[in-house]
């Protein structure tokens, strides 16, 4: 299982202007929409939020990976965003996200959705790949930084 098998192109949206979490979210979950990747935005932006009311997804240094199990998904999907502002996520070591990276799965897929969730975090611990992330001028340019990370992890 490789990260990169779940990562588009077309989902990563840089420089995205959102004032709060809420907006970020919902920015977010509408690409996925347009991206025909689910089925029912309100219900998955839902799913989304009931599960950060259970407890924080920023997991510090500006990231915040966001993530849910929702009917509502066709397949496994990474969205990522760099916002152009930092936005409180509430983290606790009180950094704005800058990065957050919203991950979805069908319900059905828990253990595949445990694994990339799993690496996903694994990857953004490294302070070098979060300050790349930040600098990366494309989506091509972030495709290419997570694969290498990826690669270096192996």
């Amino acid at each position: 299982m490789r990260l990169t098998d779940y990562l588009d192109s077309q989902l990563i949206m840089l420089d995205l202007q959102a004032a709060s979490k809420i907006e970020a979210l919902a920015l977010i979950t509408a690409r996925l929409a347009e991206k025909k990747l689910i089925d029912d935005a309100d219900e998955f932006l839902a799913d989304v939020h009931k599960r950060e009311r259970q407890g924080c997804t920023a997991i510090g240094r500006g990231i915040a990976i966001p993530h849910s199990r929702s009917k509502t998904l066709k397949r496994i999907a990474v969205a990522i965003a760099r916002l152009r502002s930092g936005v409180d996520f509430g983290a606790e070591d009180g950094t704005p996200v800058r990065l957050v990276f919203l991950l979805g799965t069908p319900e059905e897929k828990a253990g595949e959705y445990l694994k990339v969730l799993g690496r996903l975090s694994k990857l953004l611990r490294e302070n070098g790949l979060r300050e790349k992330l930040l600098e990366a001028i494309d989506q091509a340019d972030v495709l290419e930084l997570l694969e290498k990370a990826e690669n270096e992890l192996l």
